[in-house]
Order: structure tokens, then C-alpha cells, then sequence
């Protein structure tokens, strides 16, 4: 699947002011590395993802914001949090 997946929070005020960041992932029977790019403001952001996906094929990108967490206890519930939500 290639394209641009961009995450849309419920409540826009959980992610507003934070950076975000861009996966360029391979697909469409490419092979390679995912990796991150950032940080950008939501915008700016989405339009590079678009801007690379409109110049090449084979490639997924997914747009998020970047969790300002510090300690391994704060990534812990979070990780708690999305297993309870799935």
C-alpha cells in the first residue's frame, strides 16, 4: 500500500504545539529500510510526505505527532494504554 498516512487525533488539543515527524516505509514489493524524518510543524510535515510520494513509487509515508515522553515508565503506559485501545 503506498500513500500518505497522516494520524488524525480525536482532540486536535492532545497534539497541538507538538513536532512532528515523518516514516518513509518501503511498499508496493520494495525492500528497505523504514526511517524517520523530523521535526516539523503538521503542515509542513504533510507536505513533504506528499511532495515525495508524487516524485517516487514504492513507498508508504506516515505522518505523526512526536510523544514527548522521557522516561521508560511514561513510554510503558503508553504502550498499556494503545494495547488496552486495540
Amino acid at each position: 500500500m503506498a500513500g500518505v498516512i497522516v494520524y488524525e487525533p480525536d482532540d486536535e488539543s492532545e497534539v497541538e504545539g507538538l513536532p512532528w515527524a515523518v516514516t518513509f516505509e518501503a511498499s508496493a514489493g520494495e525492500d528497505w529500510a523504514p526511517f524517520v524524518c523530523g521535526p516539523y510543524e503538521r503542515d509542513e510535515a504533510v507536505r513533504l510526505a506528499e511532495e515525495v510520494l508524487a516524485g517516487g513509487r514504492g513507498v508508504t509515508a506516515v505522518v505523526e505527532p512526536l510523544l514527548p515522553l522521557r522516561e521508560a515508565a511514561d513510554v510503558l503506559a503508553t504502550i498499556e494504554e494503545l494495547r488496552e485501545e486495540g
